[in-house]
């Protein structure tokens, strides 16, 4: 080992590849054996001793994990020409570079409190856990493929993220994915650590089993919920003149069904940014297509398009009644940085004429929609779904569905609709509420409180689905206690450590 790192340039490669390797692990691949990669790397960091090598070693391993994780990003530049394809790189190559920054400082702050010592791997487990909860908040936040992520594929595993949520699920993950590196290595007291580390393990996977194979039986009420899926592509969706054969597309997808709906409650939502057109300037157009689908006054249509207020442009969902009136609206409040709006635009000069030439405005948090038959609901247009903060802010105790629109054309037939939906299974199961996803070119899907999908229609594809509405759990035990839990596993794993330090103190201090 150590006559490899004397070769650091081959190091660093090493570790940009584990890091690459390890992102299959994700969804759609789901290899989950192939997060040991990030666990070979973590071994190997932990045995660098200058600050400058762990980071630099930390940062290769974070830039193979999201350069490739994050390379669909890049597609973007080719689906409409909103902006110069040569900057492709600077989203492909410049954003992974400064999320791997997270990991190349916690990597050094691990070490930084524990140099003496030559086992600082629990430090780095729990620093790169604290960095990826900092990588959620700080800049507007960016929880984007953290290493939970990996469970959501998995029907019994995804259930961990009920009893402790996203943040805490990565310590779970980083833990798995360092234990065999452990077993093997040539650590004083490794048996006693792999043990402490790998029952708590076992204990929460077997509960995550039990939980599903005891889930409640859901019975489906007599709401309905139908998704469309259009199917435009990026490069149509605001050509002025393929507006009314978009809307065409929609009516008649909402209308397939709808003689078998009968007299019930039911809910048809379009996906984000429907079609070329804004309110209020479009409200009587609105109305008109209200009109043609609704002819139920128990049904609801929700919609996605944008809304001009004077100078500002916001990012809105409407829901419209059978009369055509517009009964709630809302603003997207979490923008995307560079795609919504660019920052610090005023101090980037002619650069940013590069760019989108307007940026959206935030939204305001407003009390949430309640619709008979369905009670409370949360609005959630695009990566929205990705802020556990936010969702939980905006709860109550009749809250019964998560409504998520978006808009993924703009990422092609890439792994990043797959992300995009694993991310919003996961946010159904930590809240223990159904959650209806509708993505204009796709997954849209309809997921129970369990993380189960319950129905979907594929990426790139046109269709529309009805459900029946499944009630939301009473609670999790996340919902309950929230990020407590992160801190209670933070603290437990810092006591791990002093633990093992104090027990093998002497015998680590004579191994240096």
């Amino acid at each position: 080992m150590n006559k490899f790192l004397v070769l650091q340039i081959f190091n660093y490669f090493t570790l940009y590849i584990a890091g690459a390797i390890a992102t299959f692990s994700n969804p759609p691949f789901s290899i989950l054996p192939l997060i040991f990669g990030i666990g070979f790397g973590i071994y190997r960091i932990n045995y660098q001793y200058s600050l400058l090598k762990i980071f630099l070693s930390a940062w290769f391993l974070g830039f193979g994990w999201f350069s490739f994780g994050l390379y669909w990003i890049g597609s973007a530049f080719f689906m409409a020409d909103t902006y110069h394809v040569f900057l492709m790189p600077i989203a492909i190559i410049i954003l992974p570079g400064l999320l791997a920054v997270f990991w190349g400082c916690a990597c050094v702050c691990a070490k930084l409190i524990n140099r003496k010592t030559k086992f600082s791997i629990l430090y780095i487990i729990v620093f790169l856990s604290l960095f990826e909860y900092l990588r959620a908040q700080l800049f507007t936040g960016f929880p984007w493929l953290m290493p939970s992520m990996i469970f959501a594929s998995n029907v019994y595993l995804i259930q961990i993220f009920s009893f402790v949520g996203s943040f805490s699920t990565n310590i779970i993950v980083l833990t798995i994915c360092i234990l065999p590196f452990i077993f093997f290595s040539n650590f004083k007291g490794k048996n006693t650590i792999f043990l402490i580390l790998l029952i708590p393990i076992v204990v929460v996977v077997f509960f995550g089993i039990l939980r599903y194979y005891n889930k409640s039986f859901l019975k489906n009420t007599e709401q309905l919920i139908t998704i469309v899926q259009p199917n435009v592509k990026q490069k149509n969706k605001w050509i002025l003149k393929n507006r009314e054969k978009h809307l065409n597309d929609l009516l008649k997808l909402s209308i397939k069904y709808r003689d078998n709906s009968n007299k019930k409650n039911r809910i048809i939502i379009w996906p984000e940014t429907s079609f070329e057109g804004s309110i209020p300037s479009e409200t009587k157009l609105l109305s008109n297509i209200s009109k043609k689908i609704l002819k139920n006054k128990n049904t609801t249509l929700i919609l996605g398009l944008l809304r001009t207020d004077e100078k500002q442009v916001f990012n809105s969902l409407v829901f419209l009644n059978f009369r055509g009136d517009i009964i709630h609206s809302y603003d997207k409040i979490k923008l995307v940085p560079f795609g919504e709006y660019i920052p610090f635009r005023k101090y980037l000069g002619s650069f940013a004429d590069m760019l989108a030439p307007k940026d959206f405005t935030n939204g305001k948090l407003k009390s949430n929609p309640t619709i008979y038959g369905f009670e409370n609901i949360i609005t959630l247009i695009c990566y929205e779904i990705l802020f556990t903060n936010d969702i939980n802010s905006r709860i109550s105790k009749n809250t019964n569905l998560l409504i998520n629109i978006t808009n993924d054309a703009w990422f092609g037939k890439t792994i990043g609709p797959y992300q995009h939906l694993a991310l919003a299974k996961i946010k159904a199961v930590e809240f223990g509420l159904p959650l209806a996803r509708v993505a204009n070119t796709g997954i849209s899907a309809y997921v129970s409180p369990y993380g189960e999908i319950l129905g979907s229609i594929s990426l790139d594809t046109k269709g529309v689905k009805t459900f029946n509405l499944i009630p939301a759990l009473d609670h999790t035990l996340y919902k309950t206690y929230g990020e407590y839990i992160f801190i209670i596993l933070i603290l437990v794993f810092l006591g791990i450590n002093t633990f093992y330090s104090l027990i093998f103190k002497e015998k680590i201090l004579n191994e240096k």
